[in-house]
């Protein structure tokens, strides 16, 4: 395994030091053209710059999916899919691991956690191409000059969204860490788990990590941007969005029995789309374009679950959705 990051000066570096400390010309005008000289491959790849102030950590923040933390890619969605794959593959030796004969499950535990941290923080990663654009500061004039905004490929966003769709929202994202769920016991410490229980609360961490998600791709910003956007470029309209995320959430076991993860997710989303749609008790902060896309979708939902079966739990936990759909609009 080589090293993640450099470990010595790179291309930026040796840029800005070749800018700041390098032996000035004595006549002032061939200095300012060298000066300008330097500057002006400020364009290239490897001379790409952002800080704190351009990256997408948080939901909403910023614009440029190329700056973030967690990503140490050129191709982050790639990168965060093989971390995916990669967690998911480890799952299978954390019983065999960190099974110790007279010791206890605490270091599973922590395995398992760390695991899912990482898997949350690819998710995330990849859920920033979605409505994302691409940031460009060369000056006006400046040789190999780019636009300041161009948005992420509709290819990239649809690829975003397809790995969302497969590895955090799928009827069966979570089942390869199933053999673990009865192991994730914390070490007893004292009264260290004095004020709740201690049994794993599985289903509300993968809500969590799917909710992480969706509060940036169904952040008023980011769902004002895909429209502004589609004025300068972008191909993936609010109706892609809406139409792949709904089928990513409901699609898969539409006509079966829907599991404790996927009744959560479902749940969670239609209740961001009452949201959106303006059909909740807060005035809604979106866009008329997303209010319509919410309400269209909301539509499509009702008379999909009503025509839907299964068994006893699934028949009641759509007859909830169609509930909350319902009393949603007869408030509104």
């Amino acid at each position: 395994q080589g090293q993640y990051f450099t470990t010595k000066p790179g291309p930026y570096d040796m840029w800005a030091i070749e800018f700041g400390y390098s032996p000035a010309l004595t006549d002032a005008a061939a200095e300012e053209a060298r000066l300008q000289r330097i500057l002006a491959r400020s364009t290239a790849p490897d001379l790409i710059f952002g800080n704190d102030a351009d990256d997408m950590r948080a939901p909403g923040k910023a614009i440029d999916p190329r700056v973030n933390v967690n990503d140490m890619s050129g191709d982050a969605i790639t990168y965060s899919v093989e971390r995916l794959q990669l967690v998911n593959k480890m799952y299978n030796d954390l019983l065999q691991k960190y099974s110790k004969e007279g010791g206890s499950y605490q270091e599973l535990l922590q395995a398992y956690s760390i695991l899912g941290g990482e898997s949350m923080n690819a998710a995330n990663t990849i859920s920033r191409y979605i409505g994302g654009v691409c940031v460009e500061r060369s000056v006006v004039g400046q040789p190999n000059a780019k636009v300041p905004f161009t948005p992420v490929s509709k290819a990239d966003q649809q690829r975003a969204m397809a790995a969302l769709n497969t590895y955090l929202f799928a009827p069966n994202a979570f089942d390869v860490a199933a053999p673990l769920y009865q192991y994730l016991q914390i070490q007893r410490r004292g009264f260290n788990f004095f004020s709740q229980t201690e049994d794993p609360k599985i289903h509300q961490r993968a809500l969590n990590m799917q909710r992480s998600v969706m509060a940036h791709i169904l952040h008023p910003a980011t769902l004002q941007r895909v429209t502004d956007s589609k004025l300068y470029g972008n191909q993936y309209s609010l109706a892609d969005l809406f139409t792949e995320l709904t089928d990513g959430v409901f699609k898969a076991d539409m006509g079966g029995k829907v599991n404790g993860f996927r009744q959560n997710l479902q749940v969670e989303y239609v209740g961001k789309l009452i949201e959106i749609a303006g059909l909740s008790s807060r005035v809604s902060n979106y866009d008329a374009a997303s209010q319509a896309m919410a309400l269209a979708q909301l539509n499509r939902l009702n008379a999909q679950l009503k025509a839907a079966g299964g068994d006893a739990e699934t028949k009641a936990h759509r007859e909830f959705l169609r509930f909350k759909i319902e009393q949603a609009m007869k408030k509104s």
